[in-house]
Parts: structure tokens; C-alpha cells; sequence
């Protein structure tokens, strides 16, 4: 008789409902390094409870484990489902952000059982020394094919290998990537010895799953959307007679994607990059980039018939923005594509030499011309509208997401769908931060929100752009529709596994006939069954032979714990060696500060890289002199000129503390603060006020700790 429930050491009794394959992969797992590609919808969560329960249970809850993923919302979606389902104290479960002082995460680090966090933020801490990995019994990264390039998962498995004597690691993604290349990138980063891999076909799998459904809905394009599309194909091979004249693209070939001019911007931007350096067509740059695309390298047909650089930049510019036009207008709509008219007119009104090409030819007066005398919408908009009405009807669904690639594009369906369905549906989009500074976005409290309200009913249709795609906890629903397919198995898997979950599922893939729609959708589905090719026959993947592990050793475990309790004695310290430099002559501080270096709570505290004023013991007494005399002014001016500084604009002085000699790139910053929900206008203007009162400061691309708030 088949068992009803998970039932174990430190798992709550009869909370996680019985599935073969999860108990098949949890034992395949368990003793292993291990890589799970698991689809969309089967529990990848549950997986990764019962492993947490099994790795603190062998080491009688003495040891740690460690959830890493990618987004703040995720951090604690996790944590409310190890608190579901673990048999712990709350206590004992803890989500780091960047809103914990660095102190308090020393502590909370070593006194849990289960830590969740972003990466960045464990990163980051490793890299200060506030704790180690030695402990750590497990550690699962959460949408594992992130593992790539220069992201934090790569750094911190190296340092847990490295740290600990008997490491565990688990990836959890449902879609690893493309080819051999990639996958085999993503087992090295993560030390893996052991590939588990299912899909919805596999004996133990298929009772749990429900058929889903895939209509192909295809579209004919109207004459005028043709005839726009033709006058913009002109234009385009216009264009293309400079780089074929110059030798700079290969002239015999039948389809020119956007991807080739971008190739060939950065080839010369990388070649420019190491002109002085001695590299091959095979070498690649840092972060792994092909140096060259083509033979022979177009630096040296540059240099050969000097060329101007400036010019090939601009017209791989003009093409781009043409061909991305012409997609707009076959795949979108004709709303979209006007907009992209308006942005190209009125960079050419900025004088930017790609665009006026374009808005100074006479195909774009042309084309304007027949904009303004017919008024047209794309024959997918009619698709859809019978799509949702059919669900609606026929199958009584009013649980619906629409994918679309565009946020604008989100917003005019929003409007379409919603006069359509005014009495019957409520529709709400659902987008990601902010992109711009003048795009907003929606803030990650904003999206659970909305996700809420989709699961509790009161949103029915979510149109969503690729934010809803992963990571988030979005409710099954009956029916997917992508408004235009995507040229990415990752985002394929994603999409479609959003149906078919509870109950038979329905997806619906809109194509636009003669359009990049056709390439994109066959170009993910090769991808999509190259990948389970490859994972399905993991002889062709070289993984990593059996690492060694021995017992962690908890001896140093209590005291380590003990001294960290000193840490909750930093800011009372702080406060007394303040009080000293407000009340007390300089002699008295002096010695005071002296006594205070040779005390055990001095030594210990430095220990946990903990800076103190106590420092100053260091410096000659003349100039100890002086630097307590500036403090002691500063300390008085500060005491009366005390500025009041609100939540986000602390929070974003806390960031920069947090990193490697208080300063990171400016990316990095913007991005660990979009964590924090502080995004678009708002990360901008409370930014401009952390510079402004002198405790930030942007140089070039780098953001600085210029001095610490009260």
C-alpha cells in the first residue's frame, strides 16, 4: 500500500501529501551533489524540504542549511514553506536581507538551522568574513541555471566546497540550459555529481500530472501591415549595402536577424577592447564572450581600409532599429509599432545620426503617410479576444495569464480585453520593476498583491510579461496564452508550466504567418528537445567524480555562538565611547581607550572585524590628540544637526556598508536595492538625497560610503 504522507524526523505529520518521483528524487539526492531538472509545476519546493529535514536530522540539528534565491519575494515564500512544513522553532528558520544590520546577521546566522537569502547578500557577508560555510550541511540553489557568468551562486559554491568537510549541494531548475555547453557550465559551477532529470512522460511522474493541451493559433497579416513591412524591408537593404560594400557581413545569406549587427558591434567593441593584446578567433574575454565572430576579425578589415568606427556603430544602429521595428509591427500591434516611430523621431530630433537616417528618409514619410489614413489593429487582437471569449464560455475558465513581451504591449491588451469584458472578467497586468528612470514598474510588494488577488479570485485575467515566468508563486491556472512565442526553451518551460497543474491544461501559442514568429517558436522547441536529449543520455556531460566528505566537526560550534552574543554589545559601546568624547577631556578618553584595547570583549569583537573608536589606540598620542579633537567637534555638530533620515535612504547607506571596502559598482547597488523595493523614482530621489547629505557619493560607475549615519 502506497504511503499517504511524508512522514520523518523534523517534518510536521501528514502536511506533505505523498508523490513517488519526490521520494525517488529526495534518495537519488540525498548523499550526492546533485543537478534536479524538474518541470514547472511538480513540486520542486517539497523536494528541497525533505532534504533540508534529512541533512539537519543527520547532524542532530546542529548543522545549517542554506536556501539561496534569486528575489526577495522568494526569500520569504520559502521561508513561510519551511515553517509549513519543518517541525522547528521559528526561531530557528530566519530570511537575511539587506534590511538586517550586519551585526544582527553574524548572530541570526549562527543561531538558525535554516538561513534563506538572496545571494548577493551571503555573498557579500562571506567576502566581510561575517561567518563561514563550515557548518553548513546543505546548501540549495533555487533556480539553479542562473549559475553562469559572474553570479553570486558561483562564488559561494566555490567557498562551500572549499570550507566545508562534507558539503551537499542541490540545483533545483526546471531548465538548464540550451546545449552541452551550457548545461556542462552549469554542473562545473555547481560541483555536480549526480543529474536528476524528469518529465511529465516518466512512469512515476505521470499519475501526478494532468495533459496539456498546445493549439498553434496562426494569423495572416492585413495588405497595409504588409505593405509597411515591405517598405521597411527596403529601407533596411538600403542599410545593408554598407556593411556588404566593406566586406562586413556575409552577402549570400537569406535572413538578417538583429543579432547580426549586434555580433558585429561587439566584435569591434571587444576587439577595440584588446587591440594591444595577442588573441585568436577561438579566445574569449572574462566573462566568457567569443573575442571574434568571423574570419578574417573585422578589426582588421577596419584597419585595413580604414574604416570609420563611428560609422559602423551607426549603422548597425539604423538596422537594428528597423528590424525591430518591422517585428513590432508583424508580431505586436500597429499601437507598438507607432510608438517605436515616435521614439526613433524623436531621437532623430536629439540629432542622433541613426535615427535621422531613418526619420529623414522618405519610406518613413511614407510610411507615416499610410499610418495616418488607415486605422488598423493586428489580427492577433481579434485571436485573442476569441480565445478568452471561448474559455470563458466553453470551458467556464476565468482563470487566464497572457504572456506578452512588451510592457506596453501588457497595458494595451489590458485596456482592449477589459472594454471587451467590461461585465464579465477582471483583468490586471503584471510587470516587473522598474526598467527606467521613468518607468516605475511594479515594486515586488505590488506583485504579491496582484498575485493574491488572482488567487483569491478577485483578478481573473493576468497579463503578464516575463516577470510572472519564474521565481514567483503564481497560482495553477486552466489556460496560458503567449501573445507571440519566445526563442528560449528556459522561457518555453516556464510559460507552459504554469497550466496543467491541478486539473487538464490548455495552451495557446499565437504565430504570425511569414513573421519571426515562426523562427522564435522553432528555434525554442529544438532547443527545448535538445536539452532533454542531453539530459536524458548525461554520459554526454563530463560530472564530477565522488567528492570525499568526512563528519563537520561542532566542537568550537558553542563557543563560537557564546562570543557572537558580544555582537549584540557593539552599539551600547558605541554609544559610551560617544558619551566619552562628549563629556570627557582628552587625557581621560585616551586612557580610557587604552584599558579598553587590552580587554578580552576588544579582542573579541575585532575578531568579527567589529571597528570601533577603540581603533584610535593605535596612533601616537599627538596625533590621537588631534583626531579626538576633530570627533569630539563632529560628535557636537552632528548632536545638533541631527538629520532625520528615512527608512529607504538608511537602507541604501546599509548596501554600500555592506560591501567590499564600502563601495560596488553602481548596477550591483541599484540592483540589491530593487531587493529592497526601492526602485524606479523613488531608488532615484532617495539616492540623490544619500548624496546630497554627504553620505554617498557616484563616481564614474561606482558608488562610495562616504560616511555612516546615526
Amino acid at each position: 500500500m502506497q504511503k499517504e504522507f511524508f512522514n520523518g524526523p523534523l517534518l510536521k505529520e501528514n502536511k506533505i501529501s505523498y508523490r513517488l518521483y519526490q521520494d525517488n528524487i529526495f534518495n537519488s539526492c540525498k548523499n550526492k551533489n546533485s543537478l534536479v531538472v524538474l518541470p514547472t509545476g511538480l513540486g520542486k519546493t517539497i523536494i528541497g524540504i525533505l532534504l533540508i529535514a534529512h541533512s539537519l536530522h543527520k547532524y542532530s540539528q546542529k548543522s545549517k542549511v542554506l536556501v539561496l534565491v534569486p528575489t526577495r519575494p522568494l526569500v520569504f515564500q520559502h521561508k513561510d514553506s519551511c515553517n509549513s512544513f519543518l517541525e522547528l522553532d521559528q526561531e530557528k528558520i530566519i530570511a537575511l536581507t539587506g534590511k538586517t544590520p550586519p551585526d544582527k546577521r553574524i548572530f541570526l546566522f549562527n543561531k538558525a538551522n535554516v538561513i534563506i537569502s538572496t545571494p548577493q547578500l551571503i555573498k557579500n557577508d562571506l567576502i566581510k568574513g561575517r561567518y563561514d560555510l563550515k557548518q553548513v550541511s546543505l546548501i540549495i540553489f533555487d533556480e539553479a541555471h542562473k549559475t553562469k557568468g559572474d553570479y553570486s551562486y558561483n562564488f559561494i559554491s566555490k567557498e562551500y566546497i572549499n570550507a566545508c568537510n562534507d558539503p551537499l549541494i542541490i540545483g533545483l531548475t526546471a531548465s538548464p540550459g540550451k546545449d552541452v555547453d551550457c548545461i556542462q557550465q552549469l554542473c562545473n559551477n555547481l560541483y555536480v555529481e549526480n543529474i536528476v532529470f524528469k518529465t511529465y512522460r516518466d512512469k512515476d511522474v505521470k499519475d501526478y500530472i494532468y495533459d496539456i493541451d498546445v493549439f498553434f493559433e496562426k494569423v495572416d497579416l492585413p495588405i497595409k501591415f504588409i505593405e509597411i513591412s515591405e517598405i521597411l524591408n527596403h529601407l533596411f537593404k538600403k542599410f545593408l549595402t554598407f556593411f556588404i560594400e566593406r566586406n562586413l557581413i556575409n552577402p549570400y545569406k537569406t535572413y538578417y536577424s538583429k543579432l547580426d549587427f549586434l555580433r558585429i558591434s561587439q566584435d569591434l567593441t571587444i576587439s577595440l577592447k584588446y587591440d594591444n593584446e595577442s588573441t585568436t578567433n577561438q579566445e574569449k574575454d572574462d566573462n566568457g564572450r567569443q573575442l571574434y565572430f568571423q574570419t578574417p576579425k573585422l578589426i582588421d578589415i577596419v584597419k585595413e581600409k580604414s574604416l570609420d568606427v563611428h560609422s559602423i556603430f551607426s549603422y548597425c544602429s539604423s538596422c537594428i532599429s528597423l528590424l525591430h521595428s518591422k517585428d513590432l509591427l508583424e508580431t505586436q500591434d500597429i499601437s507598438i509599432f507607432k510608438s517605436y516611430l515616435e521614439k526613433i523621431k524623436w531621437k532623430s530630433e536629439e540629432n542622433i545620426l541613426s535615427a535621422n537616417r531613418i526619420a529623414n528618409s522618405q519610406h518613413f514619410k511614407l510610411i507615416n503617410y499610410i499610418l495616418e489614413k488607415n486605422h488598423i489593429r493586428h489580427p492577433k487582437i481579434k485571436k485573442l479576444i476569441s480565445i478568452v471569449r471561448e474559455e470563458l464560455n466553453e470551458f467556464k475558465n476565468k482563470k487566464i495569464i497572457i504572456f506578452t513581451q512588451y510592457r506596453e504591449m501588457a497595458e494595451n491588451l489590458k485596456l482592449l480585453l477589459k472594454s471587451e469584458f467590461s461585465n464579465q472578467l477582471i483583468i490586471e497586468k503584471f510587470i516587473g520593476q522598474a526598467m527606467k528612470f521613468e518607468d516605475c514598474g511594479f515594486s515586488q510588494i505590488k506583485q504579491i498583491e496582484i498575485l493574491n488577488d488572482f488567487r483569491k479570485g478577485n483578478v481573473n485575467v493576468l497579463i503578464a510579461t516575463s516577470v510572472a515566468e519564474e521565481g514567483l508563486d503564481i497560482p495553477n491556472v486552466d489556460a496560458i496564452i503567449f501573445y507571440e512565442p519566445v526563442p528560449s526553451e528556459i522561457r518555453l518551460i516556464q510559460r507552459r508550466g504554469r497550466t496543467g497543474r491541478c486539473s487538464p491544461g490548455r495552451c495557446y501559442i499565437l504565430l504570425t504567418e511569414n513573421s519571426v514568429d515562426i523562427p522564435f517558436h522553432i528555434v525554442a522547441k529544438k532547443k527545448e528537445e535538445n536539452m532533454n536529449s542531453i539530459l536524458a543520455n548525461p554520459n554526454l556531460l563530463s560530472l564530477g567524480t565522488e567528492i570525499k566528505r568526512i563528519k563537520i566537526n561542532f566542537e568550537n560550534a558553542e563557543n563560537q555562538i557564546s562570543k557572537l552574543q558580544l555582537i549584540e554589545k557593539v552599539k551600547h559601546r558605541k554609544e559610551i565611547e560617544k558619551e566619552f568624547l562628549m563629556n570627557k577631556s582628552i587625557d581621560e578618553i585616551i586612557s580610557s581607550l587604552d584599558t579598553f584595547s587590552k580587554s578580552k570583549l576588544y579582542s573579541d569583537l575585532k575578531d568579527y572585524g567589529v571597528i570601533l573608536l577603540s581603533d584610535l589606540v593605535n596612533l601616537e598620542k599627538s596625533k590621537l590628540s588631534k583626531r579626538i579633537s576633530k570627533l569630539k567637534e563632529k560628535t557636537n555638530k552632528q548632536k545638533k544637526n541631527k538629520q532625520y533620515l528615512n527608512k529607504n535612504i538608511k537602507t541604501l547607506i546599509n548596501i554600500v556598508k555592506l560591501s567590499e571596502n564600502n563601495r560596488m559598482s553602481f548596477r550591483e547597488f541599484q540592483n540589491l536595492a530593487e531587493e529592497e523595493d526601492i526602485l524606479g523614482k523613488i531608488f532615484y530621489i532617495h539616492f540623490n538625497q544619500a548624496c546630497n547629505l554627504g553620505y554617498l557619493k557616484k563616481q564614474a560607475d561606482l558608488v562610495e560610503l562616504i560616511k555612516d549615519y546615526e
